[in-house]
């Protein structure tokens, strides 16, 4: 191949210049672009993350009512039901994030919750209704109740707190 005059790279090989940028305003970064997602794309990803995270509270709930039905001391069964509710609470909570992160919808994770909570509602209902715990007298429809008020709850707040934590760090916000 024959050299350039000058020595340089040849005018066909540099790369095109730069559009100029208009006076006062800067492109915004690629992370600061959101692509909008479609609502077949955020449906999925609701379902999939409540089924995922559901599933482990169900878990985490039919491991507390095994260790029910092992412990005759009101103190243990505190200390199972604390912990349980604790673990309900976190999983919840992961979900909201996880949800509105994949979706930038902040409504995501209440939605999410709510089909969570129904999964685990109804599992855990079930699970009651075919192996009574001793010493717990909570009726199944309180119990149904209760889990989807957490569900809603905390997975519907960690999802708005994200998007106003993300806001206010000057991140890009979800639709």
């Amino acid at each position: 191949m024959a050299r350039t005059p000058g020595g340089g790279r040849s005018p066909s090989t540099s790369p095109p210049p730069t559009p100029p940028v208009p006076s006062g305003q800067t492109r915004p970064s690629r992370e600061r672009r959101s692509a909008r997602i479609s609502p077949r794309a955020a449906a999925i990803a609701i379902l999939r993350w409540s089924v995922l995270l559901g599933g482990l509270v169900v878990i985490a709930d039919l491991a507390a009512m095994a260790a029910f039905q092992r412990t005759v001391s009101p103190d243990d069964l505190s200390a199972i039901q604390t912990v349980d509710d604790l673990a309900n609470y976190g999983l919840f909570s992961i979900l909201g994030v996880i949800v509105v992160r994949d979706t930038r919808l902040f409504y995501a994770g209440a939605i999410a919750g709510l089909l969570a909570s129904l999964l685990d509602g109804a599992v855990v209902a079930a699970a009651r209704l075919m192996t009574p715990i001793a010493g717990v007298t909570a009726a199944v429809g309180d119990v149904f109740v209760t889990n989807l008020v957490i569900g809603v709850v905390f997975a519907g707040a960690s999802g708005l707190m994200y998007v106003l934590v993300r806001r206010w760090s000057g991140r890009p916000r979800p639709r």
